[in-house]
């Protein structure tokens, strides 16, 4: 009989070379963590690169852990120097001591991913890449498809709801997510971020009341930045990213996102589920995580484990006040909040 090792050996070599490496990058190396490279072909035809990890020395079909990552182009894996990012350094965490196989999915367009750059993809080319790498983690022979666990960081933690109705899970694992519209996402994180940046109470009293009515017209509206400032000049001041794009994405990604809705896919919600967030993540409040708490707990509240870690950022560094963790100087990397992830997953 053909052990279970043996079978990835097999599929890991079936898929050699279809998939090109871009760049001469190396491959990961991570201690303790047996990592093989593969693909998934999304529905609009794009091949995404997909990296499986198990734990060295780990035998027969494990729990099945799929990542779901942020909104940003920055790539899923990182086979260089981790140790100012806070994602790979928990990640790597989750894989070597969770005891469950770990699949992460690269967007379209990012690494070896086929697919436009990514600052042209949208939110409908994220989710097929998704949905297509959860199928094939799921087809792979070292996983148990019985216990699949969804996870999702930053954007990805409200993202993992909505592509739950769609998959057979056992868990889900969501950390610094929003829950609300996006709308009300950005209005909270502008005025955050004006707050942050030292601006006068009447500064940002200015802009918030420009913010307020530019993403209305942006993301209800159907307008790029550009278009909304050629209609109302006197918002020009206020505006600080690009004329089609903000955070590196096209509007029409943002558009999207302020089409779903995240509360009632949490409200669909029947497994148990990791909250965590950070006391000083300014990215994503943490009123989106009382609301997502509040949403499930009102079905069991037995389902919600909510985790608040003390002078933590986004990131999963801590720094010793807000201000700080704003500038991002000087963080520890919180390896107490990556084993946590671990421990709980190891649990289910």
């Amino acid at each position: 009989m053909i052990g279970v090792m043996s079978l990835l050996v097999m599929v890991a070599a079936v898929g050699a070379g279809e998939l090109p490496r871009r760049g001469n990058m190396p491959l990961e190396r991570i201690e303790g963590v047996e990592v093989r490279h593969g693909e998934a072909t999304t529905a609009k035809g794009y091949r995404v690169r997909t990296y499986t990890s198990r734990p060295s020395g780990a035998t027969g079909r494990l729990a099945l852990v799929v990542f779901v990552p942020w909104l940003s182009c920055d790539a899923v894996e990182n086979p260089g120097n981790v140790q100012h990012d806070g994602w790979a350094r928990m990640l790597r965490t989750v894989m070597r001591e969770s005891g469950a196989q770990v699949v992460r999915i690269e967007k379209p367009g990012v690494g070896d991913s086929e697919g436009p750059d990514c600052s042209k993809t949208d939110l409908d080319d994220d989710l097929a890449a998704m949905r297509a790498g959860i199928r094939a983690a799921l087809a792979d022979p070292g996983a148990d498809p019985q216990r699949l666990i969804l996870f999702g960081g930053s954007i990805g933690a409200s993202l993992v709801p909505v592509l739950a109705r769609e998959f057979k899970h056992r868990a889900m694992v969501a950390t610094g997510g929003f829950a609300r519209t996006w709308a009300e996402h950005m209005i909270d994180i502008e005025r955050r971020r004006l707050t942050l940046s030292g601006k006068k109470p009447a500064e940002v009293n200015a802009a918030m009341k420009m913010f307020v009515a530019f993403y209305g017209e942006v993301l209800e509206g159907g307008r790029t930045p550009a278009q909304a400032i050629a209609a109302h000049p006197e918002w020009k001041p206020f505006w600080y990213d690009e004329p089609e794009r903000q955070y590196g994405r096209p509007i029409r990604y943002y558009q999207q996102v302020q089409r779903l809705d995240v509360e009632a896919a949490w409200a669909e919600v029947k497994v148990p589920t990791l909250l965590l967030w950070g006391e000083y993540d300014w990215i994503m409040g943490r009123e989106e995580l009382d609301r997502v708490a509040a949403i499930v707990r009102s079905r069991d509240p037995s389902l919600v484990t909510y985790e608040l870690r003390r002078g933590m950022n986004h990131h999963f560094f801590t720094f010793p006040n807000a201000q700080a963790a704003f500038v991002e100087k000087g963080g520890v990397f919180d390896e107490g909040a990556a084993k946590l992830i671990a421990e709980w997953i190891r649990k289910q």
